[in-house]
Parts: C-alpha cells; sequence; structure tokens
C-alpha cells in the first residue's frame, strides 16, 4: 500500500515537471513519467537515483533518474 502511494506520488510529481516543459530522463535518455515509474518500481537490484539539474538561476533545468546498482 505504501509503495502505491509512493508510486502516485512520483507520477504526480513527474507530471508536473513534464507540463512545465521539463525534459525528464531515464539512463540519459528522454523519458515519459510512466516509464521512470515503471522503472521505479520494478528496480530489484538497485535503486533510481534522482538528480535536479539546474541551470544558473537555481530553477530546475531537467530532471535525470539513472540505475545505481546495490552492491
Amino acid at each position: 500500500m505504501k509503495k502505491d502511494k509512493e508510486t502516485r506520488a512520483l507520477r504526480c510529481e513527474l507530471e508536473t515537471y513534464r507540463r512545465q516543459g521539463i525534459p525528464l530522463l531515464l539512463n540519459g535518455s528522454p523519458s515519459t513519467p510512466e516509464e521512470i515509474e515503471q522503472a521505479c518500481s520494478i528496480a530489484e537490484e538497485g535503486v533510481y537515483m534522482r538528480d535536479y539539474v539546474q541551470n544558473e538561476r537555481g530553477e530546475v533545468e531537467r530532471l535525470q533518474f539513472d540505475f545505481v546498482k546495490n552492491e
């Protein structure tokens, strides 16, 4: 149940950024909120690290998700 709430919250956040025209990247490739949500929810051997890349004014320029493998 908690995981469902987390994935819904993630999707909502990503949709907000997408509507603002902020690019979403998954492992360096353009992606959609749905693809990122799915990848984050099924990652078993690691996690996706979220990186908010900002411009010189401190505004979010793009949002990247990169897989980090558990060791």
